[in-house]
C-alpha cells in the first residue's frame, strides 16, 4: 500500500474555475481531489496538460480555492492511462481516463544524438553528381531531425517533477 508522507507541506492558491471546479454534490466537493495541478500564468492552480510540468496535488476544493500539497515529502499521484513508471523516474502531466487532465506519467527516456554525420568532410567540388549531392541533402536532413529530436527530449525533460519511490498500476509514490 502507497502511503504519503506525514509531513507534507500545504497552501492555498485560487483555481481556474475551469478545469477545476466546486461541486457540493461531489465526493471530496470536487473530481480534480487527488489529482495534480500546476500553477498557470495568472497564477491560478489549473489541471495541467499533458507533458506539463506540475506544481504538487489537490488536497481539497472550494468554491474559489485548492488546498495542495507540495514542496516536499511523499505524495500519492494518479498515473496517467497506460502509463508505467519505475523507481527514480521524473514526472510530467499525463492523460487519465476519457482524456482527463490531472494525472501522471514518466518522462520520456532521453534520445541518443545521431551518429557524427560526414556532413563537414564534404567540401567544395566533393559532390559531383546530383546523385551524391541528393544523398548527402538526406543525410544532412536526417542528421538535423535526429538532434532536434533529442533537443525536444531535453527541453521536455526538464519539465519533470518528483522522483517515484513505488508504484503500483494506478498511483505512485513520489517525494517533490
Amino acid at each position: 500500500m502507497l502511503k504519503e508522507h506525514p509531513h507534507v507541506i500545504t497552501t492555498s492558491i485560487p483555481h481556474d474555475k475551469k478545469t477545476i471546479t466546486y461541486d457540493k454534490t461531489a465526493k471530496h466537493r470536487s473530481t480534480a481531489v487527488g489529482k495534480v495541478y500546476k500553477i498557470n500564468d495568472d497564477g491560478k492552480a489549473e489541471l495541467p496538460a499533458d507533458g506539463e510540468a506540475f506544481n504538487g496535488v489537490i488536497i481539497a476544493v472550494d468554491d474559489t480555492q485548492i488546498t495542495g500539497a507540495y514542496i516536499c515529502g511523499g505524495l500519492r499521484v494518479p498515473l496517467a492511462s497506460g502509463a508505467t513508471v519505475k523507481r527514480g523516474d521524473t514526472l510530467v502531466a499525463g492523460l487519465g481516463p476519457s482524456n482527463a487532465k490531472g494525472y501522471v506519467k514518466a518522462v520520456a527516456a532521453l534520445t541518443a544524438l545521431p551518429a557524427d554525420t560526414d556532413v563537414d568532410d564534404v567540401a567544395a567540388g566533393d559532390v559531383d553528381s546530383n546523385a551524391k549531392n541528393a544523398t548527402e541533402q538526406t543525410h544532412t536532413r536526417t542528421y538535423a531531425k535526429g538532434v532536434g529530436t533529442t533537443v525536444a527530449d531535453i527541453l521536455n525533460a526538464l519539465k519533470g517533477n518528483g522522483s517515484v519511490l513505488e508504484f503500483d498500476t494506478t498511483h505512485a509514490l513520489i517525494t517533490l
